[in-house]
């Protein structure tokens, strides 16, 4: 009896080190998704807000949500972090209270695919950063 307990004990212990490992491989390919996306983009200004109808997107990126305003202009946010882990196979549900998407409004991820899509617990966005083409790309 001893001996199972202590191998469920290591199993449980090696699954928690795979799933670390597997975490920070996927945060590692998100930055890396996130370099090759901005690539040819210089950040700019930090707005509180941006018009939810020039934000084309939401694209999940990393840690961040692109919104592609023009060919030459995305607004990138990072999320606040108290949010569950986003992937790219993910829909966002944003809540837009008044004019514009802002700052610490709310919105919740849902699965895409499947019959039903249960919503996260609720996320917040952060600050949207500017990211301009530079003129020579």
């Amino acid at each position: 009896m001893h001996r199972w307990t202590l191998t469920l004990a290591a199993t449980a212990l090696l699954a928690g080190c795979a799933t670390a490992a597997d975490e920070a491989k996927r945060q590692a390919a998100g930055e890396r998704e996130l370099a090759e996306t901005l690539a040819g983009y210089t950040p700019g200004r930090t707005l509180n807000c941006v018009d939810p109808q020039l934000a084309g997107g939401p694209q999940i990126v990393g840690d961040s949500l692109l919104y592609r305003a023009t060919a030459n202009t995305y607004y990138r946010n990072i999320v606040a972090p108290d949010c569950p882990s986003l992937r790219g196979d993910q829909i966002v549900v944003a809540e837009v209270y008044g004019s514009g998407l802002c700052k610490n409004d709310r919105f919740r991820l849902v699965q895409r695919g499947g019959t039903v899509g249960i919503p996260s617990a609720y996320c917040r966005f952060g600050e949207f950063v500017e990211y301009k083409k530079n003129p020579q790309n």
